[in-house]
């Protein structure tokens, strides 16, 4: 590994604004550099011309994931396109391209074949405008704070691959998790391993989403940004040093952007709803795909409540958070405790105050009542819990604009 320009964004008056602990939001964004065709290194140049009938291989040495986003598509009834890796495939049609805006899901690995079969369509046409290629997680605390990215990939891109590197435009009331104080109540991580098919991770912003049963997909409004964009569900372990994994394309959903409604304001009213698209491999929703959701209950008061979702880790004593992480980073876990505080009812603001361990990541996760496993009470937002005690804090179901968006017409 080596270490490149870095990229400074100064942080400090952020940090200051925060106030206390508990005031950290907690998303987790995939290390990532997007390269657009316009900006492209000349080596890279060959892989944004138009694409010609048949197979196209490329590869980008060193990248840990790809993702594509296909521009200037127009494949009519009959044509077709497909992105294949070693391990899965994704087929384009002109609804599925137009539905996701030509984004692709993440594919592990650095090498993508495309197929594009015009059919009878003499006009139809495709080229990729962007490329968005995975890195290792960084450790901002390191004094030359600068990404870090293997040999093969620097050298790929002669030295640039800095000015690629994504700062991911999240609300001010959100951080990297790697700047954000410790959030495991006490000093060991309780959290375990679970496979809780409700509970899925959003990439690349590096949040949760979740399943409602009457349709809806949840998660937390400092999550919504440019970069929310997928929904995955059986997601694997991570690579050793903590890398996401991504799942088959069977288990990846494009969100449909109009859908999303959010609320980012604070604690107790950090919340947003969304749809996805039907699954393009399968033609199915995750709903149905997954068979399992939640019931939501705005009346529950309960004593316990869990958290399960998709928080960074690694090694104590810092648990990922900042790095190093390991192959538990960002895979679904859960742990459950105590609650400290469910405030009452409000227009537009419910905080709910719990001592259950979580990460960067978690954010979006599902607080369930630790009474009824099918019922969830709130949205987890924010850390607070510091090896001292305190609490980390979500939205209730409390929240009458929450519950009335996830509930319409009722």
């Amino acid at each position: 590994m080596f270490r490149i320009t870095p990229i400074r964004v100064c942080l400090l008056s952020a940090l200051l604004a925060m106030g206390p602990a508990y005031l950290s939001a907690q998303p987790a964004p995939a290390a990532r550099a997007e390269v657009p065709a316009e900006t492209a290194p000349e080596r890279m140049l060959d892989v944004f011309t138009e694409l010609k009938e048949g197979d196209t291989e490329f590869s980008i040495p060193g990248a840990r994931w790809l993702q594509l986003q296909f521009t200037g598509y127009n494949l009519g009834e009959a044509g077709k396109l497909s992105v294949r890796s070693n391990e899965t495939q994704q087929d384009f049609s002109q609804e599925h391209l137009d539905q996701s805006q030509g984004l692709t899901v993440i594919f592990n690995g650095d090498q993508l074949t495309i197929t594009f079969a015009p059919g009878d369509n003499p006009d139809a046409t495709a080229q990729i405008g962007k490329v968005v290629v995975g890195l290792p997680p960084q450790d901002p605390t390191l004094e030359s704070a600068g990404p870090t990215a293997p040999a093969e990939l620097i050298d790929y891109f002669g030295g640039t691959l800095g000015n690629y590197m994504v700062v991911d435009e999240l609300p001010q009331s959100a951080l990297p998790d790697d700047l954000l104080p410790e959030t495991v109540c006490g000093t060991e991580d309780n959290r375990e391993a679970t496979d809780d098919i409700r509970v899925g991770r959003l990439m690349p912003v590096g949040c949760t989403g979740w399943l409602v049963d009457n349709g809806q997909i949840l998660t937390a409004g400092h999550c919504i940004a440019s970069s929310t964009q997928l929904l995955q569900f059986q997601v694997p372990a991570s690579l050793p040093d903590g890398t996401p994994v991504s799942p088959l394309s069977e288990d990846q959903y494009n969100i449909d952007q109009a859908s999303i409604v959010f609320q980012n304001t604070g604690i107790g009213n950090d919340w947003a709803t969304l749809q996805v698209f039907p699954n393009t491999q399968t033609g199915l929703l995750p709903h149905d795909a997954q068979g399992a959701a939640f019931s939501l209950s705005n009346t529950s008061d309960p004593q316990e409540v869990r958290v399960t979702g998709f928080g960074v880790d690694g090694p104590a004593p810092t648990h990922g958070n900042p790095p190093p992480r390991d192959a538990t980073n960002q895979t679904n876990q859960t742990d459950a405790g105590s609650v400290t505080e469910h405030g009452p009812a409000s227009p537009s603001l419910a905080m709910l105050r719990y001592a259950v361990d979580t990460q960067g990541g978690n954010s979006g996760s599902p607080v369930i009542d630790e009474a009824d496993a099918d019922v969830a009470v709130g949205i987890h937002t924010n850390g607070g819990c510091l090896s001292s005690g305190s609490a980390n804090a979500g939205t209730s179901f409390r929240n009458q604009a929450l519950w009335d968006a996830v509930n319409p017409g009722q």
